[in-house]
């Protein structure tokens, strides 16, 4: 009946087509029963034990000697095999790393079980029960290993076959993009499936391709494999290397531990070139910081967890700011320019003269002609109120600049950074037969860009946030020794919400009519995004005013039977992927942009000037830009997949 149940969800399988991502973080240990002739005993029972945590499973071998213990938290194993009849077979120190398959082929004396056997083979260094190839990056080199930003998920690259594919830039942990683009055996940037203990950890990032969501902090990762070539049936969703992370659990012993990690140019010497040119350090501070710990949760005079119950908790912090890229040339209105007066451009050259729009008139063939506006000057009377207003936005000039008015402002800002995470795992065993863990995390991450951008204002610059919340539960059952189940639910979610730093402002005080300002929620109204030709624009955003979030949950169910000679894994996943966007620079206050189409003659074909056409359009009122009523949408996606592997 097993073998037709089997065939039939195969079948299923086949038909379905799709590819299952039922990524493992555990290991499995498996062997086989002998005795000194190599005749295989079967009903063995087969123990490890966990060193760090005393946690125990249980298998015995089966008709044909062979035994399996899948779903091992990545660590240090003692096993022991017990028959009567036979001496007690012992073998310590066996390393199971992150989804590998440790092959310990068990042979047992005749003797007394009161007697043992002890065993001091070294654990394989190769996995030989699998074809799937990967680098497993353990605990020490995570810790170890010098990591200028901080995030783990940078030593990717230790993989053979793993090639970056953007430029050697920080890789903080609240930033997506670098650590995602890298590529493995030719496959591409952003090709690649990030898990955290089995649970999806990926964002898709809509065209750009699939990027890591969440980074754990280093003192939170048990160890990660990246798998660059994978043969098995549970593993999909990508084309590229799935990089899968095990948290770290509490154990029988309390760890803990306090970290702090500064660069600051006051530690810094000035280069060669900066010394040659009299130039100072420019200022650069990064701080991270942080503590975690675990440990049998304990309640005194109640409860004791030793080798039964355990927590583990982790939190960072990192706060820094980088001028480096925060120095920022641009061009604003003179004095002369806010009174309406342009007539120092004129002395540059006649091509700077700018058109009085008021004086447009119909020529032959369809055509218009303007007159020159006298001395390049606007009649104070005709300045706009609203335009004067904007002008004040703009700082004062406070360096020289060319002739004709450009790059007259100098600002120097740096983006400031602020990140925090927090990650907490719980691990209890019921018995040999049950166990299962928790785990939570979240993180939140802002980059206020107003002190780095432009202008020095509320009128530049943007701020970003950041938060990944995560869930997994994972249980694991043992039905009989040659039969377990394993359910996983895992929940992923970011937000990325911006606003530019005006939000809140008073559109009114710029002389906007209440026809416009009625229809923009005050609460949300910014500075409007104005471009005046040659002029620094005012205003801008980058994904824009508004949230972005996605949400992913994931349910798995996977079975281990043993059945002779063959090792059958087999279940199903359900994801449920959401996505939302609402998104609304255009909404909160008008996008200004002012051209020469109406300042240019004396034809209408002739061409602008340099400079000074779209400002005199802008001081004269003549409009020019949008605003909208953008829509919020949601859209879901259902995944459903099966699988079956023979090993």
């Amino acid at each position: 009946m097993l073998l037709r149940w089997l065939s039939v969800l195969l079948i299923f399988s086949v038909l379905l087509s799709l590819p299952v991502a039922a990524q493992e973080t555990r290991g499995t240990i498996l062997g086989r029963v002998s005795d000194p002739s190599g005749a295989v005993i079967p009903g063995a029972d087969i123990r490890v034990t966990n060193v760090a945590t005393g946690v125990s499973a249980a298998a015995r071998s089966n008709d044909i000697g062979n035994f399996v213990l899948p779903y091992l938290i990545p660590g240090t194993y003692n096993l022991t095999a017990e028959l009567a009849g036979f001496k007690k077979f012992v073998q310590d120190g066996i390393q199971v790393r992150i989804n590998d398959s440790v092959e310990v082929n068990i042979q047992m004396q005749v003797g007394n079980v009161s007697e043992s056997v002890e065993v001091k083979a070294a654990t394989p260094l190769l996995s030989t029960s699998e074809s799937s190839l990967g680098q497993v990056v353990d605990e020490r080199r995570v810790l170890e290993l010098p990591l200028m930003a901080g995030n783990a998920l940078d030593l990717v690259h230790l993989a053979p076959g793993t090639i970056n594919g953007t430029d050697m830039r920080l890789r903080k942990a609240a930033w997506n993009a670098a650590p995602s683009q890298f590529s493995t055996d030719g496959s591409g940037n952003y090709g690649n499936e990030f898990t955290i203990d089995g649970v999806s950890n990926t964002f898709a990032n809509g065209t750009s391709g699939m990027r890591v969501a969440f980074a754990p902090p280093q003192t939170a990762i048990g160890e990660f494999k990246v798998q660059t070539t994978s043969f098995d049936a549970s593993i999909g969703h990508s084309s590229g290397a799935l990089v899968n992370v095990s948290s770290k659990g509490g154990t029988n012993e309390f760890h803990g531990e306090a970290h702090e990690w500064l660069r600051h140019s006051k530690l810094d010497a000035p280069t060669i070139f900066q010394n040659r040119a009299g130039q100072k350090l420019f200022l650069y501070q990064d701080n991270r910081y942080g503590l975690s710990g675990g440990a049998p949760v304990r309640i005194p005079g109640l409860y004791n967890g030793k080798n039964k119950t355990f927590w583990y908790y982790a939190w960072e912090a990192n706060k820094y700011g980088d001028p480096m890229d925060g120095q920022y040339t641009n061009t604003v209105p003179t004095d002369a320019m806010r009174r309406g007066d342009l007539s120092d451009l004129l002395a540059i050259g006649p091509n700077y003269q700018v058109y009085d729009p008021a004086t447009t008139v119909a020529v032959a063939g369809g055509h218009y002609s303007r007159l020159p506006l006298a001395g390049n000057i606007i009649p104070p009377s005709r300045l706009d109120p609203v335009a004067l207003k904007l002008l004040d936005l703009w700082p004062k000039p406070n360096q020289q600049g060319t002739r004709d008015g450009l790059n007259n402002h100098f600002y120097s800002g740096k983006a400031l950074e602020d990140y925090w995470v927090h990650m907490g795992r719980f691990d209890h065993a019921f018995s040999e037969n049950h166990r299962l863990f928790v785990r939570l995390h979240k993180d939140w991450w802002e980059e206020d860009m107003q002190r780095r951008f432009g202008l020095g204002n509320i009128a530049n610059g943007v701020i970003s946030n950041r938060t990944n919340r995560g869930i997994a539960l994972d249980e694991v059952y043992v039905f009989n020794p040659a039969f377990l189940f394993n359910f996983r639910y895992g929940l992923t979610q970011q937000d990325f919400p911006e606003r530019r730093p005006s939000r809140g402002f008073d559109l009114a005080s710029l002389g906007f009519s209440p026809n416009l300002t009625n229809l923009v929620d005050k609460k949300l109204a910014t500075i409007p995004n104005t471009s005046v030709g040659s002029l620094t624009a005012l205003a801008g955003w980058s994904a824009g005013d508004g949230l972005q979030a996605s949400l992913t949950h994931s349910f798995t169910g996977n079975f281990t039977r043993l059945y002779k000679d063959h090792e059958l894994r087999f279940g199903s996943e359900f994801r449920v992927y959401r996505a939302f966007r609402n998104r609304f620079p255009y909404d909160v206050s008008p996008q200004l942009s002012f051209s020469s189409s109406y300042t240019r003659g004396p034809s209408d074909t002739s061409t602008a000037p340099p400079v000074g056409g779209e400002l005199t359009s802008f001081l004269l009122g003549i409009p020019g830009g949008q605003m909208a009523r953008s829509a919020s949408y949601a859209e879901q996606d259902k995944y459903f997949a099966l699988y079956l592997q023979d090993d």
